[in-house]
């Protein structure tokens, strides 16, 4: 075993985390079973469901089962990135839901599994993440104009389609995957994007240092007076906080 986790046992140490383990292989047998390969899985009418078309509970689970210990499902599931997972589609994804699960989920499995027995995998695990970061890319172009989804084959991004405004969690949850592409790959336009975004949410008027709810996607200002650390902004704080510790404490984020 290699990576940062050379020294760590990888599985369960205990009947408590056995159980976890059951609890997700009870769930992951149904998945592989009736939806294998699409973004969720129906569980009272054993249907599959399609989002963004990209295996979203497929890659989301990658490195739950790394860390699990479940190497044959690991490698099932690593192969289908590999040989099935296709990104350039013309299908309209959403920004947010894309970076934190189909990238976070590349980039943590990237790291987790270092050079161990899945290393003739790398390769294409580090050509599927450059990829699919390029493809979003498109959405950083227009700020502050907000563009909350985007086409990941023709890198046309648009505002939201219910109401003229993102969450401001949307577009402030998205910054610790593309600093680490940047980290990873050594390139820094990744991180040059979403620290535009950062830039701009620092420069507008806050009321004691809270944000509220959303932002326009047209204009890149605040709307509304509704503040809360709950949905729509709680993770603007959480990221402020994660986004200072990757950096090693060494940035103002």
């Amino acid at each position: 075993m290699s990576g940062f986790l050379n020294n760590l046992y990888i599985g369960p140490k205990n009947e408590r985390q056995q159980a976890v383990v059951d609890a997700f292989m009870h769930a992951w047998k149904a998945y592989k079973e009736y939806a294998w390969g699409q973004d969720e899985l129906h569980p009272i009418s054993r249907k599959p469901g399609t989002w963004f078309n990209l295996g979203l509970t497929l890659v989301d689970a990658l490195d739950t089962m790394y860390i699990m210990g479940l190497t044959k499902e690991f490698k099932e599931a690593r192969n289908w990135v590999a040989n099935s997972m296709v990104i350039q589609q013309a299908k309209d994804v959403n920004l947010f839901e894309t970076t934190i699960r189909v990238l976070g989920g590349l980039l943590s499995t990237y790291h987790l599994s270092g050079d161990d027995d899945f290393s003739t995998k790398l390769d294409v695990h580090r050509i599927s993440k450059i990829e699919l970061g390029d493809a979003l890319l498109p959405a950083f172009i227009q700020i502050p104009r907000y563009l909350r989804r985007l086409n990941l084959k023709t890198g046309k991004a648009q505002p939201p389609k219910w109401g003229p405004d993102s969450s401001v969690s949307e577009v402030t949850t998205i910054q610790l995957e593309f600093r680490d592409l940047t980290f990873t790959t050594g390139n820094p336009k990744y991180k040059d994007a979403v620290d535009r975004v950062s830039t701009h949410l620092h420069e507008l008027q806050k009321e004691d240092g809270l944000v509220p709810t959303f932002i326009n996607a047209k204009t890149g200002e605040f709307r509304g007076k509704y503040y809360t650390l709950g949905a729509r902004a709680d993770s603007y704080y959480e990221y402020l906080l994660k986004q200072w510790l990757q950096t090693d404490k060494s940035e103002n984020v």
